[in-house]
């Protein structure tokens, strides 16, 4: 009997633009003990800010090849062309990552997202363990006010 391959779990964290899903990841990354994480990080446009501020952290253990930037503005539209690839890159790797950590743009879909974990090249591979919402609390706050 052979054992069963586990899947690698991945993490989606959304939110609007500047609630502080960068934030969110830096904090992560600096509390890894050692784990193997690997990055992605949705874009919108061609200048990689996100990504940029992750790779210069100075994190120990953070590589500069487990932070991915996909610069396609919205990854709820270009799953197939972009985001597959991406994940079937990451897990084919020599060292592939313990846990993937994918940061949405500020204008993506969580939703579509998910349903691309059911594509038969991820599916026995991947496994969403949670999507977690970034809101920027005082900008609400302020707005009932």
């Amino acid at each position: 009997m052979t054992a069963a391959k586990t899947r690698v779990p991945v993490t989606i964290i959304t939110g609007f633009l500047g609630a502080g899903k960068t934030t969110l990841l830096r904090h992560l990354l600096n509390r890894a003990q050692g784990h193997r994480i690997a990055v992605v990080v949705n874009e919108f446009g061609s200048l990689g800010i996100d990504g940029e501020i992750l790779r210069g952290c100075g994190v120990e253990g953070c590589r500069d090849e487990d932070i991915v930037e996909l610069t396609n503005g919205c990854l709820c539209c270009t799953v197939a062309d972009d985001f597959l690839p991406t994940m079937e890159a990451l897990l084919d790797r020599a060292d592939p990552p313990e846990h993937v950590v994918i940061e949405t743009s500020g204008l993506a879909l969580p939703k579509p997202l998910l349903k691309a974990f059911g594509w038969p090249t991820v599916r026995n591979r991947m496994t969403v363990d949670g999507v977690v919402a970034v809101v920027d609390a005082p900008a609400v706050v302020a707005a009932l006010c």
